[in-house]
């Protein structure tokens, strides 16, 4: 079973998110910010991070430089999700990050991102 680690600041999305990834077969664990996050990163090492770009304590760049920099996740790929994903400026720099794996918008459909995530796992 992949494991995937969700940072996200807002609850709501954040359990919305949780109960589908669970409910599609994977394991799940989150944080409520940057910090909590990196932390539990290095910890469980997920396959996969699931990111917003404004954790309330950092910004999704500052979470992806420490995550490619720290020795223990600079090999877990991350999905930026975001209500900013559609920028195309921001969507530009954060491709810039070698774990980046795609950028994609919250308002997306579920299983648009579902598919995504599958991709990026292979």
């Amino acid at each position: 079973m992949k494991k995937i680690l969700i940072i996200e600041d807002d609850w709501n999305f954040q359990a919305l998110l949780s109960i589908f990834l669970c409910e599609n077969g994977f394991e799940v664990e989150s944080a409520d910010n940057g910090q909590a996050g990196l932390k539990k990163a290095l910890r469980s090492r997920p396959d996969l991070i699931l990111m917003d770009y404004n954790l309330g304590d950092m910004d999704g760049h500052d979470a992806a430089f420490w995550l490619e920099y720290m020795k223990g996740t600079r090999r877990i790929p991350v999905i930026l999700l975001s209500a900013m994903g559609g920028d195309p400026a921001m969507v530009a720099a954060f491709r810039k990050y070698p774990l980046c794996r795609g950028v994609l918008c919250k308002t997306m459909p579920l299983e648009r991102i579902l598919k995504d995530i599958q991709s990026a796992l292979r």
